[in-house]
């Protein structure tokens, strides 16, 4: 099968990593080997008085520890006195918590990164005076931005819209959208390998679950006039994103010697609001591609994995388990099994639901499923779509007694405690989460924040347990199952094409999805299924894929998040640094991965670990210690021809 996108896309990975000192993202004098900036560590630049406790600083600082980079809380006063020696990081100013600042803060930041700092704006950051006043034109930040905006003396409130984000094609590998997550202009049809790849300047429309493409609240954003420059969007940088009436959305921008990352998103005010994923995915290119810092990776010696999430939710999936059998889905795994076991579906005695405490047959599956190593998980409370349906409106007890009789004759039937589960219908209230934590799960199939990795998701604007792993579903743009792409009319070979990019997704960028099936919907596209598996197969054979549970997953990440770890200054070696990492159990298993543009080969010097090139990266991976000590040493090259043009004059 042809794999025209697939091709582009890893093509267009390979050009952004060799070009990658081109693009300016490493910052030298020109003509000599000195290097002008190293960033070693994120600072989120916050007012004086904020806590760290306040959730929209919580939302930065879990991305980015889920991510894997450390954040320093740089707080305004603290900002002005720092000495030029304390200056070795790359700065972020949030939306919604700095809105006010003060004239001599923005000039700080203003030479901050002309002296060579990289800094990520986001949205509404510093947009009014300390007395709440909006600046009688423009954003005082228009300049680092690169393009007018928050135009308050001309719009008033109108300056606020509400757009569709368009991803501009070139920015596709740099801001890594799963597939499925992006839609041509002219098409209801989510972007895959069987279509043509995109043409240079397309955009691509934002699509998610149920909702098609979205709309999110930006600024308005107006060209700046500079003489000698010309640019068909009025904007002189690297443009990421766009609306549709040409506002600027996010771009790339070179001023004086730094770079800033404009995005024109309110990206915490959406986290909060189950709606993450913009936040972490430019959170990591910041991080990554322009700061270009070590990263510990989410997954297990850096190598992606697939989650897949079965719904057994009705006496109907009982003959299907043989179809799937024939179809060789139970050769590979292991999978997340979740159950709901009643007997009935609708209503009480309806008779559609499984029975399991009944049921011989399913029992013997359910054994199977635990000798496999399967995770069987709970699906939800005793009847599927009853439950689903009054979850939200019977008091909470009545609820609470479904999913515990569920759970007791699962856990019977298993002999072992549920440990995962996921909602009927996709209802599932912010109290779930902790019920569910207090009985020893940490695993939870989520419908919100869809497109990400597995996270600890927010509801009704707070964090639950930094212990609790939502793992949002992938969709094939507005729809998840096989069932649902039926009804709509989704061609097989369109299915086909999603799964086995997903694939490959998870596989190029080392990280995981989960995707979900009922086992009667696989009959609909039974060749779409069989040909995912294969292709899964294939990558797992070359060691760039894997199988896991939710539960395994989980576990990992919490085993992750208690290391503790930092980039120091090498006192041996001026100019130099040490990365040291510890762990009160173990550090086995985690993986940094390290630019080897900015680092030559790292030497072990405390601990076990592998080190190997993997493709524009060091990937360390430490053994069964507790301690791992690096020496890294920093390279430094001739600058080269930039193709990110210097701001324009605003």
């Amino acid at each position: 099968m042809s794999r025209p996108l697939r091709m582009w896309l890893k093509r267009a990975l390979l050009m952004l990593l060799l070009a990658a000192a081109g693009l300016g993202l490493w910052l030298y004098q020109a003509g000599t080997p000195q290097l002008v900036r190293v960033n070693n560590e994120l600072a989120l630049v916050l007012p004086d008085g904020l806590s760290e406790n306040n959730v929209h600083v919580l939302a930065w600082l879990s991305a980015a520890a889920e991510l894997g980079y450390g954040v320093k809380l740089l707080y305004a006063s603290a900002m002005m006195r720092q000495s030029d020696a304390d200056r070795d990081m790359a700065l972020i100013v949030p939306d919604s918590v700095h809105r006010r600042m003060n004239d001599q803060l923005v000039a700080e930041l203003d030479n901050r990164v002309r002296a060579g700092a990289v800094l990520m704006l986001v949205h509404d950051a510093g947009l009014s005076d300390m007395g709440g006043k909006y600046h009688p034109q423009q954003s005082r930040f228009s300049g680092l931005a690169g393009v007018r905006y928050a135009l308050y003396g001309d719009m008033q409130t109108d300056m606020l819209r509400q757009q569709v984000p368009l991803v501009d094609a070139a920015a596709l590998p740099l801001l890594r959208l799963p597939p499925g997550k992006l839609m041509r202009e002219d098409s209801d049809d989510p972007l895959t390998s069987a279509q043509p790849a995109p043409k240079p300047g397309e955009a691509l429309a934002v699509v998610s679950y149920h909702y098609g493409r979205l709309h999110y609240p930006v600024f308005a954003t107006a060209a700046a006039a500079v003489a000698g420059q010309t640019s068909a969007q009025g904007y002189a940088g690297q443009r990421l994103m766009h609306g549709d009436d040409q506002t600027l959305l996010a771009g790339v921008l070179a001023v004086g010697q730094g770079r800033v990352l404009f995005v024109n998103l309110p990206l915490g005010y959406l986290k909060l609001r189950t709606d993450g994923f913009f936040l972490s995915s430019f959170l990591r290119y910041f991080a990554q591609d322009l700061a270009q810092l070590p990263q510990l990776s989410p997954m297990p010696m850096a190598r992606g994995a697939l989650i897949m999430n079965w719904h057994v939710d009705s006496g109907r999936a009982v003959p299907a388990m043989k179809a799937l059998e024939a179809l060789g889905a139970f050769e590979q795994g292991p999978y997340s099994v979740h159950m709901t076991v009643g007997p009935d579906v609708n209503a009480v005695g309806d008779k559609l639901g499984m029975d399991l405490a009944n049921n011989p047959l399913m029992q013997d599956w359910v054994h199977r499923f635990v000798a496999r190593g399967d995770e069987v998980g709970s699906h939800g409370g005793w009847a599927h779509n009853e439950f689903g349906r009054l979850i939200g409106s019977q008091a909470r007890e009545q609820s609470i007694a479904m999913i515990e009789r569920n759970n007791e004759v699962l856990s019977k039937a298993s002999g072992r405690p549920v440990r995962e589960y996921s909602a009927p219908t996709g209802n599932h209230p912010a109290w779930v989460t902790e019920w569910l934590r207090e009985r020893g799960v940490r695993a939870y199939y989520f419908t919100g924040d869809i497109g990400m990795a597995p996270t600890r998701s927010f509801q009704d604007g707070e964090r639950g347990a930094a212990d609790m792993w939502a793992f949002p579903v992938l969709s094939y743009g507005k729809f998840a199952s096989f069932e649902e792409a039926s009804a709509n009319h989704v061609p097989e070979a369109f299915m086909s094409a999603w799964l086995q990019d997903v694939s490959d997704y998870c596989a190029d960028f080392r990280t995981a999805r989960l995707v979900y099936f009922h086992p009667p919907g696989i009959a609909i596209f039974p060749k779409a299924f069989r040909q995912w598996l294969q292709h899964t197969a294939d990558l797992i054979a070359k060691d760039r894929l894997r199988w896991m549970t939710m539960n395994d997953f989980a576990s990992f990440a919490n085993r992750r998040m208690k290391a503790d770890w930092s980039l120091q200054a090498d006192p041996q070696r001026p100019g130099q640094q040490l990365l040291l990492a510890q762990h009160a159990q173990s550090l086995d298993q985690l993986t940094w991965l390290l630019p080897a543009l900015r680092y030559g080969r790292p030497e072990v010097t405390q601990g076990q670990a592998q080190v190997q090139r993997d493709g524009p990266y060091w990937r360390v991976i430490a053994g069964d210690q507790p301690k791992l000590a690096l020496k890294l040493e920093l390279l430094a090259a001739p600058v080269a021809k930039s193709n990110i043009t210097n701001e324009k004059s605003l």
